[in-house]
């Protein structure tokens, strides 16, 4: 039996520290625990965040994922007169650097999600030979493992590699590829980008079954169910290009769960919609959130200005002066002030998205068009909206792809969006920036669309390898 270290050691696999790779296998663990019987390895699946959460700290947290495209995609910026509120590497990553991180610096997201991925293995090698239990949960909390193990992976792939092509995705490297909880000796090369989604297609296909529908209450969303497995499995294949497969898993998941709130019952703290905390919120499909939760986002005019008159969604954003003090124009994501989250798992609207959108590039125009409208009447004042009316493929797709970038702002998909618009449709979209009199360009088709591995890492593992820049 594999001992579960606490934080720090759960880290171990991929969160190196600046000795060489011999010496950080040889850290001994601090606060251990022993898992034996079916209710230990619950707890473990079960803790959300890495402060505990009401659980034995144990893991780093299955609940926080990743933010480090926040400021990499045409939806947030930063400016000459707001530059001081921005840390280093934040700007790094806003102008796409090559090195984002300092040599000794950690990467959150990266031993965020190396951790969750070590700790979801422990479970899969031991869980069907824990003490007590029915077969029957051990079976769900191996499919909860292998779900979990599949998002961070999802994270992993989408942020260091490139996106996915059908031509390019067997020999484009992307991360890591860690299967088992062993350290010592462990192969750290990178793997493909077609094999990360293999195990991922392979993880969710072989855990459906043994998930229940639904979470069995709200304190449970935390955990995978049947709903949120399809929801990511039409993530899956909407990335892939595979988009007859993501609208039938879009389609099973929403006839499991389809719940759409109407922003008109909501209440308002100083200007900003004030929305329900995660786990009462019934679009919630599954709790993942961003790392950086209180990170400043100031939205681009592109992204501001989409909003439409009467569209509520335009108050989840307030003046950086309300919320930071800084006294200078522009208008930050504020909703995630209040209760302490921003998501970046799945929610009915995303998933109703990808059915619109893979409803339009199929030629089911009326279908788009109709799951568009039953997003939007939400979304705009009482009395107020407009019904969309158009049978044109290439118009309806154009509004699903706005639809999405303004109800999901701030989930951190954008600039994965980019990305497989670039790959599947030809969009040749590329990204300028301006600071300081000095211009940063990222090109449509330039390996700088994967983001650098910190060097601490290669430096501890050079088998790793960096990401080729241009």
């Amino acid at each position: 039996m594999k001992y579960i270290y606490n934080l720090i050691l759960l880290g171990v696999l991929l969160v190196f520290s600046s000795c060489d790779k011999e010496e950080w296998l040889d850290i001994k663990p601090k606060g251990l625990i022993i898992p034996t019987n079916v209710q230990d390895y619950r707890l473990l699946l079960d803790q959300v965040n890495r402060n505990g959460n009401g659980f034995p700290k144990i893991s780093p947290g299955f609940g926080e994922c990743y933010a480090n495209t926040d400021y990499m995609s045409d939806d947030f910026v930063i400016a000459d007169n707001t530059l001081s509120s921005f840390n280093q590497t934040s700007i790094n990553q806003f102008t796409w650097s090559n090195d984002v991180f300092q040599e000794n610096e950690e990467d959150n997201d990266w031993a965020q999600l190396y951790g969750q991925i070590y700790a979801a293995n422990i479970v899969i090698e031991e869980i069907m030979d824990a003490e007590n239990g029915t077969n029957e949960t051990k079976l769900q909390l191996l499919a909860e493992a292998k779900i979990q193990r599949a998002f961070s992976y999802f994270s992993l792939v989408n942020i260091y590699g490139l996106h996915y092509g059908p031509s390019s995705a067997a020999t484009n490297l992307a991360v890591p590829l860690r299967l088992d909880s062993q350290i010592e000796g462990a192969d750290l090369s990178r793997a493909s980008v077609q094999e990360i989604y293999d195990l991922m297609l392979d993880d969710i296909g072989t855990s459906i079954e043994n998930l229940p529908n639904k979470p069995e209450s709200n304190d449970y969303k935390h955990r995978p169910t049947k709903a949120s497995a399809y929801a990511f499995l039409a993530r899956l294949n909407l990335y892939m290009g595979n988009y007859e497969d993501a609208l039938e898993a879009a389609s099973s998941s929403l006839s499991i769960h389809s719940a759409i709130n109407n922003y008109n019952d909501y209440s308002f703290f100083y200007n900003v919609l004030y929305l329900d905390q995660p786990q009462d919120d019934a679009q919630v499909l599954w709790l993942k959130g961003s790392t950086g939760t209180y990170n400043l986002l100031i939205a681009s005019d592109e992204l501001y200005n989409l909003y439409e008159a009467n569209d509520i969604r335009q108050t989840l954003y307030a003046p950086i002066s309300f919320f930071f003090g800084i006294p200078e124009p522009g208008n930050c994501l504020g909703y995630s002030f209040f209760n302490n989250y921003r998501p970046v798992g799945f929610t009915v609207p995303e998933i109703l998205l990808i059915r619109a959108e893979c409803n339009a590039r199929l030629n089911f125009v009326a279908d788009a068009v109709n799951d568009l409208n039953t997003l939007r009447i939400n979304r705009f004042k009482e009395g107020t909206y407009t019904p969309i009316i158009s049978t044109d493929k290439t118009e309806v797709l154009n509004l699903v792809k706005k639809e999405r970038r303004i109800e999901l702002a701030g989930n951190g998909l954008r600039f994965f969006d980019l990305k497989r618009y670039n790959e599947f449709d030809n969009a040749n979209i590329s990204l300028t920036r301006n600071l300081k009199g000095q211009t940063y360009t990222l090109n449509a088709g330039s390996n700088n669309w994967a983001v650098p591995i910190a060097k601490k890492y290669i430096f501890a593992s050079p088998d790793i390898g960096e990401n080729i820049r241009d």
